[in-house]
């Protein structure tokens, strides 16, 4: 348990973004610190795209030890950075900050995140040549970036078109994904599942990066070709309300291994735990803290899009 209560010497740290009502970073991370006895206390603060910038310095003279940042501060995040890690830089967002030695150093737990949750599950860049990614949002990005990295050779993108702002932040995505790993090649696809068949047969991992399915509301349950699937393809969803949604219950019908939201938040946690304390912690153990305070109080009406692909 906590070894004092929140005092003076307190060490802080905050989720910032607009919604953060129903985070369950405040609940990872406290009960991390409680059961480690770590006087450090983790706050939730809601602020959105225009009052950033002067959260953030504000924030900054106070001597905050640590951020996690969610939708929809995850860019504006960046020009805060004093140094941004490789994947940060190469995704064009940080979800999560290290303040030491008056120096700001931001991450992307999304995407480490992601291949923990993938590789826990029995996924390497051995076992995924390709990836079909659903979505071209920021956890989207996140996901192609991290198996860029770690050497999957293609990845498909399936997406509708957005807003201008929206495709071209994306095509700048692309170029840098590009230069970094240019022995990856990206395939985009409209959202148009006959245009998805031919290419499901060669992926062995296919990620829903997409709000569709969010608390049951959505069709990709019964608009994606499975017949198109290849055998043993691992199936991952960012959604973790439900906690399996129609999406993974079908794929595990038919007997695919399958990664679910809640996989996905617990690992965020554990990389975001150890950029701040240096200490490590297990995912199943997060995995069990929320589950836990699920279990005692009403779940929300509204998801944070903190880990989902809605973002």
């Amino acid at each position: 348990m906590r070894a004092a209560t929140v005092n003076a010497k307190t060490g802080i740290y905050a989720i910032l973004g607009d919604p953060v009502s129903h985070s369950m970073s405040p609940v990872i991370m406290n009960s991390a610190f409680d059961r480690l006895g770590m006087d450090e206390v983790f706050l939730a603060l809601r602020t959105g795209v225009e009052t950033f910038p002067q959260v953030m310095d504000t924030l900054r003279m106070l001597e905050l030890k640590g951020y996690v940042f969610t939708m929809p501060v995850k860019e504006a995040a960046l020009a805060k950075m004093d140094r941004l890690s490789e994947e940060a830089e190469l995704i064009g967002a940080v979800n999560c900050a290290v303040f030491r030695d008056g120096v700001m150093t931001g991450y992307n737990t999304d995407s480490l995140g992601f291949w923990s949750a993938v590789q826990e599950r029995g996924g390497s860049a051995e076992t995924v040549e390709t990836m079909f990614l659903l979505g071209a949002g920021g956890f989207a990005r996140a996901a192609a970036a991290q198996a860029a990295l770690q050497g999957v050779r293609r990845i498909v993108v399936a997406n509708k078109r957005g807003h201008t702002a929206f495709m071209e932040s994306f095509r700048q995505f692309l170029q840098r994904l590009a230069r970094r790993c240019p022995e990856t090649a990206v395939t985009v696809l409209d959202w148009d599942p006959a245009l998805w068949i031919p290419e499901l047969p060669r992926c062995q991992l296919v990620v829903n990066a997409t709000p569709n399915g969010m608390k049951n509301v959505g069709d990709l349950d019964e608009i994606f070709p499975w017949e198109a699937v290849a055998p043993g393809t691992m199936f991952f969803d960012a959604i973790y309300e439900p906690q399996v949604t129609r999406f993974l219950q079908r794929a595990e019908t038919l007997g695919m291994p399958t990664v679910r939201g809640l996989d996905l938040l617990a690992h965020q946690g554990v990389c975001s735990f150890r950029h701040w304390t240096g200490v490590s912690v297990t995912a199943e153990q997060m995995r069990q803290d929320v589950l836990a305070f699920w279990a005692s109080h009403t779940k929300p009406d509204a998801i944070s899009k903190e880990h989902t692909g809605g973002q």
